[in-house]
Order: structure tokens, then sequence, then C-alpha cells
């Protein structure tokens, strides 16, 4: 009988690609904050606290201020 795989949790991924694969996991905050800077300004403008921004075929899905997932953009 093989072993069991350990399960790896999204945090200690987040951390292999920032330590080991060289991955600017700020810098890559950054850079997602300014690119859907503007329509969340918008979307604050007429307070809205959910939304959905869709750009460069991904749909990134925003509630309070904070960008809490992103998937690709459906095709037609």
């Amino acid at each position: 009988m093989s072993p069991r795989l350990l399960h790896v949790s999204d945090h200690a991924l987040l951390r292999i690609l920032e330590r080991a694969g060289g991955v600017d996991i700020e810098g890559l905050r950054r850079t997602v904050a300014l690119s859907v800077g503007r329509a969340a300004a918008a979307a604050a403008a007429i307070e809205q606290n959910e939304y959905k921004i869709v750009a460069g075929g991904l749909v990134y899905i925003v509630a309070n201020q904070c960008v809490v997932t992103v998937h690709p953009e459906a095709k037609r």
C-alpha cells in the first residue's frame, strides 16, 4: 500500500512560491490592486461593497475592499 499524500495548504503553497520560487508576492499584490483600482474606485463612488471586476480574461470578486477570489471569465 502506498503512503497517503500530505495535504499542502494554500498558505504553504504561497510561501513556497515566495521563498523557493522567487515570486514577489507583495509585488504581485500591488500589481493586482493597481490593475483593478479604477473599477474599485468607481464601485466605491456608488457605495458598492460587493462586486465583480472583469479584466484581462479574469473575474475578480471583491467584498469589503478586498479581492477574495479570481476565476477565468466564461467563454462565449
